[in-house]
């Protein structure tokens, strides 16, 4: 549920209520009734929050991208939990965030993966 994508969000980041609702120009009380899940935000305030976290409206409401992913499935996979993994990736560039999702999904004897790994070592000596 987007209630509780807001809150995590939130909690993760370390930020107060109050804050937020700063931010976005309304009452705590209202923020609050977001992550309680008893008002819905408009999409205004969704694009808002995903600005401030630094993710996509997409991303934000659960969606992961399934050209990232390189998946074969027909349809995009929803969660209502916040992976801490996106939660980490959210100052980083498309770019970046794209070669992590690739990396996590990729099979351990991916030959990219194995060369990305070899490139690291190399540079390292």
């Amino acid at each position: 549920m987007l209630c509780n994508r807001i809150k995590q969000f939130r909690e993760y980041n370390k930020l107060k209520e109050s804050t937020l609702a700063d931010y976005l120009g309304i009452s705590v009380d209202t923020y609050c009734d977001y992550e309680s899940g008893r008002r819905q935000p408009d999409i205004d305030t969704v694009t808002k929050l995903a600005q401030c976290y630094k993710v996509t409206v997409d991303e934000f409401y659960g969606y992961i991208p399934r050209l990232a992913l390189h998946s074969d499935e027909d349809i995009l996979s929803e969660d209502d939990e916040v992976k801490p993994e996106t939660l980490k990736m959210s100052d980083l560039s498309w770019d970046e965030v794209q070669l992590i999702l690739y990396y996590r999904t990729a099979a351990p004897d991916d030959e990219l993966i194995k060369k990305i790994i070899q490139r690291n070592e190399e540079n390292k000596q």
